[in-house]
């Protein structure tokens, strides 16, 4: 199911629920981190392995935890994991150094760090710079046009630096050229391909010259390991998977191997503590610059505390940096499975830190009442596809054409997921006895799956006061959010999400307190509404009226 669309860029959801009870403190022994995380993972369903650092003005506490229905044995204490899209941190902190020596500038047209006569889009004058590079707002997709996926565990493997390059002939640019974020593994992959162009043509070498050996990270890697084993990635089924590769100088989107001390020496000098050099060029990648992004860091406010992370994820493996400058405490987090379609790390890594969030808790496997399963069962469209979903000899099954049934399995959380396969179904309240729509997340990846046949009514709203905003407004590709009226209460719901109460704050600008996101509204000349722009944790997108 979905191999054709599935989506493999990681970004900050568009309405993170960041409500939950009174924050815990943070950890102050290890003994108090293995509890933290073992309330996260004993008994999920997962079987994950996390390991974990956390950093407190210097001290730091680590420990593993494992789910207890793990089946294969646990990660050695220095094993490399994928750390996926932090890699491009690391990209990131290269281009700094070719900045600092006057190689490059953030203003620099991005053709003019690549093999002559590539055909790089752009509008009329307005080119691709570095800076839309590293703040998600190229414009490119989010990969490759006619990139070829025949084996999604592995997807990247036959992609050449040659094919990279050709394809941008091939992009039609939707939106202007930097005036919106919208997460990109293809920019990544051009911005890794040229820096390594101008640092000796290696991405690997010069990475591990500039930024591995200065800092200690001795066992850090892309694609020639240096002592550490290999840590066994898993899907979120329990079900080992191999690792994924990459031409060595596209890796920079997140194919570097780490372990958790050479981890943890990054982090810590991401907050002061290292080299000099290193630590300068780390401030400078730190450093807002549009979008609440910095240098391919996520600056999100959050509860009114700056930070500054990044997330990552491939087919096997999760991992989280974490970082509050201000306070100089830090959070490490990586898992040897893949739990992006999950939630990822980021709300435990968030409550490890003292923000106030959700009780963090394990998914257990769990049995899904008979009225669900009998609502969910139907024909559903899902991405230019369809998925069938029946029960048969005690068991829900989910197919899509031209492949074999799955088994839908049920957890605590509420939610189905595919054996076999890194996916998630999050299915909607019945309607008069049926499911309409369900959210299906795949590989950090968002879609709505609509019953077919279901007719949709658009949005309505009766309060006068209210009325020109109903509508659905489309914000990036996969996510839309819907303002509507229930019950007397002016509603907002995102794609794949509940709905939340929203409260006016003003001419056309409403506030959804309980997620911290603003949604002001644009009118044309003759007074309709035609946009809805939303402003969270420092992003701000923008949406036309469907």
């Amino acid at each position: 199911m979905m191999k054709k669309r599935a989506l493999l860029a990681l970004a900050l959801l568009a309405l993170p629920a960041l409500l939950g009870a009174a924050p815990l403190p943070l950890p102050d022994t290890e003994a108090a981190l293995k509890h933290r995380l073992e309330a996260r993972f004993a008994g999920d369903r997962t079987g994950a392995c996390v390991q974990a650092a956390l950093i407190d003005k210097g001290q730091v506490l680590r420990t593993q935890v494992c789910a207890g229905t793990r089946k294969d044995p646990a990660p050695a204490q220095d094993a490399a994991f994928e750390i996926g899209s932090v890699s491009k941190t690391m990209t990131a902190y290269l281009v700094a150094g070719l900045i600092q020596r006057g190689q490059w500038s953030l203003d620099d047209p991005i053709a003019r760090h690549l093999p002559g006569g590539t055909a790089v889009p752009r509008q009329g004058e307005r080119q691709i710079l570095v800076r839309d590079l590293v703040t998600h707002s190229s414009g490119l997709p989010a990969l490759p046009p006619g990139m070829a996926m025949g084996d999604l565990s592995n997807p990247y493997a036959s992609l050449s630096e040659a094919q990279l390059l050709a394809s941008l002939a091939q992009v039609k640019l939707a939106r202007p050229i930097g005036s919106q974020a919208e997460y990109s593994n293809y920019a990544m992959m051009l911005l890794s391909l040229a820096v390594a162009r101008n640092l000796g043509g290696d991405y690997e070498a010069a990475l591990r010259e500039q930024l591995f050996k200065p800092l200690g990270m001795s066992t850090a890697y892309v694609s020639k390991p240096l002592g550490a084993a290999p840590a066994a990635g898993h899907l979120p089924t329990g079900e080992a998977t191999t690792a994924w590769t990459i031409a060595t100088n596209l890796a920079g989107v997140g194919m570097v191997k780490a372990s958790l001390a050479d981890m943890e020496r990054y982090a810590r000098a991401q907050l002061g503590d290292g080299p000099a050099a290193p630590v300068a060029l780390m401030r400078q990648t730190q450093q807002p610059l549009a979008h609440g992004f910095a240098m391919n860091w996520m600056r999100p406010e959050v509860q009114g505390r700056q930070l500054v992370m990044h997330e990552g994820a491939t087919g096997g493996f999760s991992s989280l940096v974490l970082l509050e400058p201000a306070t100089q405490r830090g959070v490490v987090l990586l898992a040897d499975t893949m739990l992006a379609d999950l939630g990822g790390l980021g709300p435990l890594g968030l409550s490890l830190l003292g923000l106030d969030m959700p009780p963090q808790q394990a998914r257990l496997p769990a049995e899904a009442p008979a009225a669900l399963r009998q609502a969910l069962a139907g024909e559903y469209e899902l991405a230019g596809t369809s998925i069938k979903i029946w029960e048969e000899g005690g068991k829900l099954l989910a197919q899509s054409p031209g492949g074999k049934p799955s088994e839908l399995r049920y957890d605590s959380r509420g939610d189905f997921y595919p054996l076999g396969l890194s996916a998630l179904l999050r299915p909607q309240a019945p309607v008069e006895g049926r499911v309409e729509r369900f959210a299906w997340h795949q590989m950090g990846g968002l879609l709505e799956a609509r019953r077919v046949g279901l007719v949709d009514k658009p949005p309505s709203i009766k309060n006068p006061a209210w009325r020109d905003w109903a509508g659905e407004f489309q914000l990036v590709p996969q996510f839309a959010i819907r303002i509507f009226e229930k019950d007397g209460q002016l509603m907002l719901q995102g794609t794949g999400q509940p709905a939340f109460a929203a409260e006016v704050t003003g001419k056309d600008r409403i506030e959804i307190r309980s997620v911290g996101a603003v949604i002001e509204f644009e009118r044309d000349a003759a007074g309709h509404v035609v946009a809805a722009v939303l402003k969270q944790g420092g992003q701000v997108l923008r949406g036309a009226k469907k």
